[in-house]
């Protein structure tokens, strides 16, 4: 029917790192927002220059924080950003919280490796009316609902380890009533 709403689509993705750990953006990443048809992409961070944002701002709009690595480099960007679609509270960030907290992360996965329940447990707390949590710096693609929360991780874009080399991206959607899909795409 004309007039009917249609579902919000969101590209997400995180951790570009160009041009300190890749050149360019993929060509399957950038194919594969296009082909979906984002209303909007959420970068969580770590997009150390300008660059990865105005070519993705070819497709759709862009919302960009703070990552880690954006704040080494001297890019500043909001921390967190809240937005709503259909009455779902998204929330974008890096994941990294503080400087103090990302130094004691990385020696606790050196020791221990990643575990999702670490990031889970701060997320949670930072943003406790969040619908939808969407977070990078980990490398490690994720999708958890915990407690009515959805915890998304597009993985990292640039090609490493956690990824087997693969560059990674997520779709997000959210229907006119209000019903959350995601996917991981490789």
């Amino acid at each position: 029917m004309p007039g009917e709403a249609k579902p919000l689509t969101f590209g997400v993705i995180s951790d570009t790192l160009i041009p300190d750990r890749a050149k360019h953006l993929p060509a399957s990443v950038l194919r594969g927002l296009a082909d979906a048809q984002v209303d909007h992409i959420l970068h969580a961070g770590d997009a150390a220059t300008d660059k990865p944002v105005r070519t993705l701002e070819e497709i759709a709009p862009v919302t960009i924080v703070q990552g880690n690595r954006d704040w080494l480099l001297g890019k500043r960007f909001a921390r967190h950003v809240q937005l709503t679609a259909y009455g779902i509270r998204i929330i974008l960030c890096h994941g990294h919280r503080s400087m103090g907290h990302y130094l004691l992360d990385k020696y606790l996965t050196l020791r221990d490796g990643y575990l999702f329940e670490r990031y889970h447990q701060h997320l949670a707390q930072d943003y406790s009316d969040a619908d939808v949590i969407i977070f990078g710096h980990t490398h490690h693609q994720t999708v958890k609902w915990v407690n009515g929360q959805v915890f998304f991780n597009p993985g990292a874009v640039y090609p490493c380890k956690y990824n087997q080399y693969h560059p990674q991206f997520g779709i997000l959607s959210i229907t006119p009533a209000g019903t959350i899909r995601t996917e991981c795409h490789w």
